[in-house]
Formats: C-alpha cells, sequence, structure tokens
C-alpha cells in the first residue's frame, strides 16, 4: 500500500483504481511506464542541499520538512514580549459608556490583535492620562518589563503630546519623528540601550498602517527573520484618486480577482482616523507621492495583509 517499500524486482505502482480483479487474477486499464508512482530516493533533496535557510519563518511546511528528515528540535529566535501602552486622557475602556468629549481606546485592542497575529506575546500597560511625570513613569517601567514598548497617541504637536519629551527625560535616541506617508507621518521612533519604543499616531488608520510598515518588519528582524517585509503585488486601481499628494498613501482596501485581473478596491472610509476601513481591508494600496492623481484602472502596487510569510525587501 502507499508508504510501502518498493520490492527490488519492480520497477512500477499501479493505483488500485487502474485495476480490475478477474476469476483468475486482475487486468490493468492502462498500460504503465518505469517509475510510475515511485517516490525515488533523493528526488525531494539530495545530500548536502540546504533545506531551510536560517531566518526562515517556521510555519506548517517547515515543521513537515524538518520532521521528515528527523529534526525533532531546533534553534529558533527567542519570541520578544513587546509592551503596550494607550495615551490620552480622552480615552475610555471599550466597555464604558461614551460620554462628550471621550472615545473608546480601540487602538489597545487592535494592536493586541496585530502581535497575535504574528504569535508575540504583550504586556499591556493600559491608558495613561496627559501628565508628563505620570506617562514617563509608566514608560520607564514598560521599557524595563519588557523588550520593546508600543506605545499610540501622544507624538504630534498637541500640547499634550508628551512622548518626544518623555524620550528626551530617559536618554532615548530619536530614530526618527516624521514620516513622509499618509496616514502614520507622525510615526516616532527611538531607542533606550537595545530597546526599541515605537511611538504610533493615535489616530486608528495611521496606528494600523505604522504598526505594519515599520514595527511588524522591526520585530520580525529582532528575531532574525530575513523575510520581514509585506508580501506585494501588482493591481488594477478601482477608485479615482485625483488629488496629488506630497506623500506616499496607503489606502486601506481590497483586493480580488476579476475578470481583467486583480483589482483593488479602496475598503471604505480612509481619513485615518477611520476604523471601518481597517476591519474590510485586505491588503494596502501603494500610491507614491507626486504632482499627480490617479486614475481607476492604472496599475498599482499593494501590499498583503494577514500574510505570514513576507519577502525580503520593497521599495516604493
Amino acid at each position: 500500500m502507499t508508504g510501502a517499500q518498493i520490492p527490488g524486482n519492480a520497477d512500477a505502482v499501479v493505483m488500485l483504481e487502474q485495476s480490475s480483479e478477474t476469476e483468475g487474477g486482475f487486468t490493468l486499464r492502462k498500460p504503465f511506464e518505469d517509475g510510475e508512482n515511485i517516490s525515488y530516493k533523493g528526488e525531494d533533496a539530495k545530500e548536502g542541499e540546504l533545506l531551510i535557510e536560517a531566518g526562515s519563518l517556521i510555519h506548517p511546511g517547515t515543521i513537515a520538512l524538518l520532521a521528515t528528515f528527523g529534526y525533532a528540535q531546533v534553534k529558533v529566535a527567542k519570541r520578544p514580549v513587546a509592551g503596550i501602552l494607550s495615551t490620552g486622557t480622552e480615552l475610555l475602556e471599550v466597555g464604558d459608556e461614551l460620554v462628550p468629549g471621550k472615545i473608546r481606546n480601540s487602538n489597545g485592542p487592535m494592536i493586541k490583535g496585530q502581535l497575535n497575529r504574528m504569535g508575540i506575546s504583550y504586556r499591556s500597560y493600559g491608558m495613561a492620562v496627559d501628565d508628563l511625570d505620570a506617562c514617563t513613569s509608566i514608560v520607564k517601567q514598560a521599557i524595563a518589563e519588557t523588550d520593546f514598548l508600543i506605545t499610540t497617541g501622544g507624538v504630534s504637536v498637541g500640547d499634550y503630546d508628551y512622548l518626544p519629551a518623555i524620550y528626551e527625560r530617559l536618554g532615548a535616541k530619536v530614530l526618527f519623528n516624521k514620516v513622509a506617508m499618509r496616514p502614520g507621518s507622525v510615526t516616532t521612533v527611538a531607542v533606550l540601550g537595545n530597546k526599541f519604543l515605537f511611538g504610533l499616531s493615535g489616530n486608528p488608520s495611521a496606528c494600523f498602517t505604522g504598526f505594519e510598515l515599520l514595527v511588524r518588519p522591526a520585530i520580525l528582524a529582532i528575531m532574525g527573520g530575513t523575510a520581514p517585509y509585506m508580501p506585494r503585488m501588482r493591481a488594477k486601481l478601482g477608485e479615482d484618486f485625483t488629488k496629488p499628494n506630497p506623500f506616499t498613501r496607503f489606502i486601506r482596501a481590497t483586493w480580488t480577482f476579476t475578470e481583467s485581473g486583480i483589482q483593488a478596491v479602496p475598503a471604505g472610509f480612509n481619513k485615518s482616523n477611520a476604523v471601518s476601513s481597517i476591519a474590510r481591508g485586505n491588503c494596502l494600496i501603494v500610491l507614491p507621492s507626486g504632482t499627480r492623481g490617479y486614475a481607476t484602472g492604472d496599475a498599482v502596487d499593494i501590499l498583503l495583509l494577514g500574510s505570514e510569510q513576507g519577502v525580503s525587501e520593497w521599495t516604493v
């Protein structure tokens, strides 16, 4: 049966479905060639061949390959522990009743979901009010207890956007505090010792996009990953974007197969404070900066969301 060793004098295997039992034996429904339906030694991998490169993601396929060749254990990167802190006196818990001047904290749960999708554990430090001393204390504690910290809000130019001041107090080196993209231009990244502090926007779509484009690949690189970036493919734009933009835009969108090929259509309301388009989208449309707009049918790059395997590089 399937999986059995081939007898020494056999040169082909006949599938049961291709045979017919007779009174005195059996007949074959078709002729068979030498080697048909036989798995040969060394046909899948040759002696000395590299099976899995260092830095590769372990997924069900790699587990099967490792098991086949007798590797019950392999050396892997340690999974880091993330810290999550949402800032803003205006924030409410998810289950709280809305009151004037307040909004529910959607960024914290969203970041947890993005980390869960990567298999990264985390510690939540809740929500911090707009108080410089209190925020500094929480950030100091969080960075001491985790491998890196993700904060949402507090990185723009408002009176209570304290993250730049907190970085200065702690002696963290700011790597950058602005990115020429929409949404998420106020994304800030600093390093304290050997630990990163990722300062994401308080606007949900900007927060989501900043995580996927900047935080996710950094986490994978920290673990030694060699393909940290979102997979990319070409698609036809399904909606006009006629307004020129000095920044590269990343539009939450849905890609589908159509008769004319792959098409990407915006997933709904697309301002930086949008939430609904995050829920519906399965990709990001990339619209490079420039002096012209984009029309329906234009060929564009799209970055695929939710893919466990990435690519080694991509450029805009």
